[in-house]
């Protein structure tokens, strides 16, 4: 009898220890080591992404620029055109008008939250997040899929959404087991629908120099399919031109 009364309170130690190891900074940190660690992510200066961006049956090519300070940009090819659906020098942004084809700054709301997220969220937005104003929340549990996820709001510097400003926040759902991130919520913050929601999934993750990235993103819009994001080659801390983030005056 006292052998299982023994067991039973060890039972429970382990399962309080469980309990415990799943505060939100905890959770943070799990997930920041399986990244790969604060160290790795923070020797992270520049990254250069190529894949293909899927819509139903049509795939597009697409390279990302990131590099730190805030400065991105987002290129696609179609029909052997080249559009930039974003670029952020660091002041400021720009993009490829689709029917003109030509570049053209953005409007003063999207510019005002690509910098309030640009800088802060590279390399990652729960590194350090503490440092850059942001505040994290439990939000419980909830399956994906069949996997058991803690779910954490993450929210950021407020944004402009039709000329008011507004919380910036993002749910994101990590598993319980291993605290991998399996899928984010929240809302879109830029461009023609911005404000409407959107739910991203991760998968296929590999290492890349030690640092784990989802080689696969799916978003959902407001419920629907929408677009897939396959990443085929990631470059950490490639040289880039600085000009490329630049908007092109006299075109």
């Amino acid at each position: 009898m006292n052998t299982i009364k023994s067991m039973v309170l060890v039972a429970l130690g382990l399962m309080a220890v469980a309990v415990r190891a799943q505060t939100p900074d905890e959770v943070v940190n799990g997930y920041l080591n399986q990244t790969g660690g604060k160290d790795k992510l923070s020797t992270i200066k520049s990254l250069r992404m190529e894949g293909k961006i899927k819509m139903q049956s049509v795939e597009i090519p697409v390279t990302i620029l990131q590099e730190k300070g805030g400065k991105l940009k987002m290129v696609t090819v179609v029909n052997g055109v080249e559009f930039v659906q974003t670029a952020y020098d660091g002041k400021a942004a720009w993009s490829t008008n689709a029917v003109t084809k030509l570049p053209e700054i953005m409007s003063e709301e999207d510019t005002y939250n690509i910098q309030q997220e640009a800088d802060a969220d590279f390399p990652n937005p729960f590194l350090d997040y503490k440092s850059k104003g942001y505040t994290l929340e439990a939000q419980g549990r909830e399956k994906v899929g069949n996997l058991d996820c803690i779910k954490l709001k993450l929210t950021k510097k407020a944004l402009k959404r039709n000329k008011k400003v507004e919380e910036n926040s993002m749910v994101y759902y990590f598993d319980a087991q291993n605290f991998n991130l399996l899928m984010s919520r929240g809302l879109i913050n830029n461009g023609p629908v911005r404000g409407i929601p959107q739910e991203i999934m991760y998968n296929n993750f590999q290492k890349v120099d030690g640092i784990m990235f989802p080689f696969e993103m799916r978003y959902r819009i407001s419920g629907q399919e929408g677009q897939t994001i396959i990443i085929e080659k990631i470059a950490i801390n490639p040289t880039l031109d600085n000009k490329v983030f630049v908007f092109p005056e006299g075109k």
